[in-house]
């Protein structure tokens, strides 16, 4: 069940905090909350629940906020949990009324919420943050960068046209080098390995292998000069009956598969020595 609360009504001086203790506005995650487009973000996030079954969800700036805070400061679920219970600023980063002691959520809340929300939803929360946030600093650099040029031009006001074409150039060029353009996002992971590889003693990989080996003694035999021979026996009707008759039950037993095995490696076996 959804209850949408807008994050836009949510001022500092309306955070609730205990006597004596007063939040600074310059804080960063007080900047960085009023960077953040909480209602789009918000929309990709409650695409995940049912809006009247089931029980009332966590606010979505409760679940936005505490993924964001745990990648930024690359820590642990509890240890997301623990900064944000201690920590004044994070409680009104997530869309607290007040400071609470009690943390607002366990930590098994976020592996749940990541489960849900997939890799596709949280890119979107990072995609629409970094649209957010670059464009501002990338005026702030074009206004500096004008900044300068306004001086360079007053003071080489004596100079020749051809000087001042230079000094353009360079300038466009240096800001060129200044501002690298986003194009786009890279993820790398070491730990990444194959997790389809079957056991050495697979039955699969051995009725393959059986395969193979009998198309081998086709071809070596059609390209002999004894044509006219009888070719090998390989026995591969009563290897192929004997190797769907185990795949085909649900749960068989060590002592069947351990059989079938070593049914298939003699099989193997004999059409290796034929080939050699």
């Amino acid at each position: 069940m959804i209850r949408y609360v807008s994050q836009k009504q949510l001022p500092l001086e309306g955070f609730d905090t205990p006597p004596g203790m007063i939040l600074d506005p310059t804080n960063r995650w007080v900047k960085l909350r009023d960077c953040i487009p909480w209602d789009e973000l918000s929309e990709s996030y409650y695409k995940t629940l049912c809006s009247n079954l089931g029980r009332p969800a966590k606010d979505a700036g409760i679940v936005i906020g505490a993924v964001i805070i745990k990648h930024k400061l690359s820590v642990s679920d509890e240890e997301t949990v623990e900064q944000i219970r201690e920590n004044p600023y994070l409680q009104y980063f997530i869309g607290l009324k007040g400071f609470q002691a009690q943390a607002p959520f366990a930590s098994s809340l976020l592996v749940e919420i990541r489960k849900r929300m997939g890799q596709t939803v949280f890119d979107e929360f990072h995609e629409a943050i970094i649209e957010t946030v670059e464009p501002r600093r990338t005026k702030k650099s074009f206004k500096a960068s004008d900044d300068d040029n306004d001086g360079n031009d007053v003071s080489n006001s004596g100079d020749t046209g051809s000087n001042d074409g230079g000094t353009a150039m360079e300038a466009d060029q240096s800001l060129a080098d200044e501002l690298p353009r986003n194009h786009g996002k890279l993820i790398l992971d070491a730990t990444v390995a194959e997790q389809a590889i079957r056991y050495p003693t697979d039955l699969g990989l051995l009725n393959e292998a059986r395969e193979l080996s009998e198309r081998i003694i086709d071809e070596l035999h059609a390209k002999s000069n004894r044509a006219q021979k009888k070719k090998p026996r390989t026995y591969r009707e009563i290897a192929r009956k004997a190797y769907l008759s185990l795949v085909k039950l649900r749960r068989p037993s060590s002592r069947k598969r351990r059989a079938g095995i070593r049914q298939q490696l003699q099989f193997l076996q004999r059409n290796l020595k034929h080939i050699c």
